[in-house]
């Protein structure tokens, strides 16, 4: 006995049960792609949605992918992959690559996981459930390229830990919504010896019709910060440079 589920527009799940109604096998078949584009910017109504776990939304999106510099055979890290958007938009560039997606919350990896097989690039996705830093080990290879959307107050121990992890000459990309984080995000990467860093505010206002005409909306202000692996310094080597000068 078999059972058929739709995933999304991508994918179908076969569920193949026993005579007493145990689970025997999942098989995944892929139907046609959802996004048939080579371009970044997928709509956000395109993926699926869970109450609470967040998105980042498909202009900063595409900006992100942009920062990221990524080829074809690109290793990319996607840290609080919530949603999973962009490790899908990563997922359809790398085509010859894999994208490693952490998130702490099962159900953002489970959904994660679901919005690649429905844009039909599960073949090279691999979630991880657990918490920056320490899921990091899980990731076997060196990164090409990095996004930290989520920290969870842990941004400064994160960014060194991605710097372990990403090769020399590597993008890694933070998007920020505080001055605060943006502050110390600029300052750790300063630390570690991060070279190229940008900051970019993005301010994205949409149209909404009303009985009057059309208006704009405008989202909160996004700040995107981009930086350059050079030959990070360890962190703990920092603070000893400090507490020395203190002294001094």
């Amino acid at each position: 006995m078999s059972r058929l589920r739709r995933l999304g527009s991508a994918s179908l799940e076969v569920v193949i049960f026993s005579e007493d109604g145990e689970v025997l096998a999942r098989l995944i078949a892929m139907t046609s792609p959802a996004w048939p584009y080579i371009t970044p910017g997928i709509p956000d109504e395109l993926f699926e949605r869970v109450e609470g776990i967040p998105m980042t939304k498909e202009e900063v999106r595409a900006l992100v992918i942009s920062k990221l510099r990524l080829r074809e055979d690109s290793r990319v890290l996607d840290i609080g992959s919530g949603t999973g958007s962009v490790t899908v938009e990563a997922a359809l560039i790398a085509r010859r690559g894999l994208v490693y997606a952490i998130d702490r919350d099962e159900r953002a990896v489970e959904l994660t996981r679901r919005n690649a097989m429905r844009f039909g690039v599960g073949d090279r996705v691999i979630v991880i459930h657990g918490e920056a830093p320490e899921a990091l080990d899980k990731v076997p290879n060196e990164v090409d390229a990095a996004f930290i959307g989520g920290s969870g107050g842990r941004l400064r121990d994160i960014i060194a830990g991605t710097c372990s992890k990403l090769a020399v000459g590597g993008h890694l990309v933070i998007d920020a919504i505080t001055l605060e984080n943006v502050s110390l995000t600029l300052t750790t990467m300063a630390e570690l010896g991060f070279v190229n860093v940008e900051v970019t505010e993005v301010v994205i206002a949409k149209g909404f019709k009303t009985s009057l005409g059309t208006v704009m909306l405008s989202r909160n202000p996004i700040f995107i910060i981009v930086g350059e692996r050079g030959r990070c310094r360890p962190m703990h080597l920092m603070a000893s440079i400090k507490d020395a000068i203190k002294r001094w």
